[in-house]
């Protein structure tokens, strides 16, 4: 399966702005803030992973 680094590094940026908005942002309800914040943590190391390993493919 080919990884596209392009793709990978515009997801993990988004994923990392996303992830750093939820965390300044003020919810009502913090059980909610609690998982967005872990799914979007979730995607981040997914992500990192991915580009990891993309980058040791030649």
């Amino acid at each position: 399966m080919k990884i596209n680094k392009d793709l990978v590094d515009a997801s993990l940026m988004l994923s990392a702005i996303v992830f750093g908005l939820i965390g300044t942002t003020e919810f009502a309800d913090t059980t909610k803030k609690m998982i967005l914040m872990a799914l979007f943590g979730v995607l981040v190391i997914v992500l990192i992973v991915c580009r990891v390993i993309a980058g040791r493919r030649p």
